[in-house]
């Protein structure tokens, strides 16, 4: 029995031969006929996705080998099938190469062939859609883990890297840049590092006393612990080089152009917000990144230069422990009766950080009960431009 969720494409540039490959497969295999490359491109973009495509290669204005490049780039998961009488050798090597085809099949081609063709097809764009959704829940299940940790171990680097994320983001938008998931996780792990700091590494930071060489050195290395870390994940390799490579002076040793490019984007979003932590404008981070000639990318401060800065003195409200939800944004920082960080001033308020609060409370260890927060995107929530 067909499934209809399972489309095939049927492209050639002779409707005969169409009309005579959807009567005899149609009771198998749900199929959509296409005359020519033109419309075979049209029918992608407007009754996709497809599971599988088959195309001539011989058609006027395109070759099936052209076709199925463009093809794949359109839908790169869809399974790609050449049926031609163009059977030479330098055809089907170009067919592999550009178009990267599952079967390559000749015509006149044996009716049992081609329905077993596009049963194997069917079957292969299963498999590698199912693999697809396990890898990316396992790596979105790990990021969000590791988040998490971070967030309960050190919530300071926590709220540093949610911030930095929403920067990262809004640079990634600016420049279009493909596969921005990755930037921003890079954005969103790039303190996970810090997990291996002591506490109170972070309390002299705050406070705002010198570090000894020691400890200097702790802050240093946190950028290659996370590389090691995450580059043991399957797919966080490429993020795991962007964290490497997080600071404005790191040595570009990476020849992957995406992993450079991360980490100056990482690099002008953390300095841009350390500026900011320590009182700085929007309009005085920016002169300060863009005073440092040649330490960042022009475009990327240019995109930086637009993106909004939350003023959080606005919308805010005070609620009880029991009326705290994820979400919310903690307007000031909470800790415990002994003067430990428990959760930063300016941290969204996530599963794990809201267990933290409660498991305190349940010990009396919070200093207080009522906390003052906003909504993430309050309706009246006013914002600042860092000016170019």
């Amino acid at each position: 029995m067909k499934d209809l969720s399972d489309k095939i494409l049927l492209v050639d540039d002779e409707q005969a031969v169409l009309d005579a490959l959807c009567r005899q497969y149609r009771k198998h295999f749900s199929l959509l006929a296409a005359c020519g490359p033109a419309a075979g491109l049209e029918a992608l973009k407007s009754q996709g996705p497809f599971a599988v495509v088959v195309t001539d290669f011989q058609m006027p204005g395109m070759t099936g080998t052209e076709f199925l490049a463009k093809a794949r780039e359109i839908d790169p998961d869809m399974i790609r099938i050449m049926l031609t009488g163009q059977a030479d050798l330098q055809t089907a090597i170009d067919a592999v190469n550009r178009g990267r085809i599952f079967r390559f099949l000749t015509k006149p081609c044996d009716p049992d062939i081609l329905r077993g063709g596009l049963q194997a097809a069917l079957e292969q764009y299963h498999l590698r859609h199912a693999e697809r959704i396990l890898l990316e829940g396992t790596v979105k299940g790990s990021i969000e883990v590791l988040a998490e940790v971070l967030a309960l171990s050190n919530p300071a680097a926590f709220g540093r890297a949610m911030r930095v994320r929403d920067y990262v983001r809004h640079v990634v938008a600016q420049l279009r840049l493909p596969d921005a998931w990755q930037f921003e996780t890079a954005a969103l792990l790039s303190q996970i590092g810090c997990i291996a700091i002591p506490d109170d590494v972070f309390d002299r930071l705050d406070a705002g006393d010198p570090l000894a060489p020691d400890q200097c050195a702790m802050l240093d290395r946190h950028p290659a612990l996370a590389r090691d870390l995450l580059r043991k994940i399957p797919r966080l390799q490429v993020v795991a080089e962007m964290i490497y490579h997080q600071r404005a002076t790191s040595p570009r040793t990476s020849a992957d152009r995406t992993v450079i490019l991360g980490g100056r984007i990482l690099a002008a979003a953390l300095d841009f917000e350390e500026f900011l932590s320590l009182g700085a404008t929007p309009r005085q981070a920016m002169e300060a990144l863009r005073s440092k000639d040649g330490l960042y990318d022009r475009s990327v401060l240019d995109a930086l230069a637009t993106a909004d800065v939350v003023v959080h003195a606005s919308s805010t409200a005070l609620v009880t422990l029991s009326r705290l939800h994820v979400g919310l944004i903690l307007e000031e920082e909470v800790r415990n009766k002994d003067g430990l960080l428990i959760v930063p001033r300016g941290h969204e308020v996530s599963d794990g950080s809201l267990s933290r609060l409660r498991n305190y409370a349940a010990l009396d260890q919070l200093s207080k009960l009522e906390f003052m927060v906003r909504a993430v995107k309050p309706p009246d929530c006013g914002t600042q431009r860092p000016a170019a």
